[in-house]
């Protein structure tokens, strides 16, 4: 379960994986209602992650701990 931080930038939400020293764009989020956010959240690099759907998108930049998605849509 890593933690990764996430923040806005002018083309898009990216997110950091420090234990990787990864930084990636944010290409799909399941749920970006103003009353739902998180879910299977997918990189440009091709990895998935989880987040448990939130009541809200959180104040960026941010640092959220995610699990793997598991399997493919």
């Amino acid at each position: 379960m890593p933690n990764i931080m996430f923040r806005q930038q002018a083309d898009g939400l990216y997110c950091y994986i420090a234990k990787r020293d990864l930084e990636a764009k944010i290409t799909a989020i399941e749920f970006e209602q103003e009353d739902c956010w998180g879910g299977r959240i997918d990189l440009a690099d091709g990895q998935s992650f989880y987040l448990a759907p939130l009541a809200g998108m959180p104040s960026l930049p941010t640092t959220l701990r995610l699990t793997r998605a598991q399997g493919e849509d």
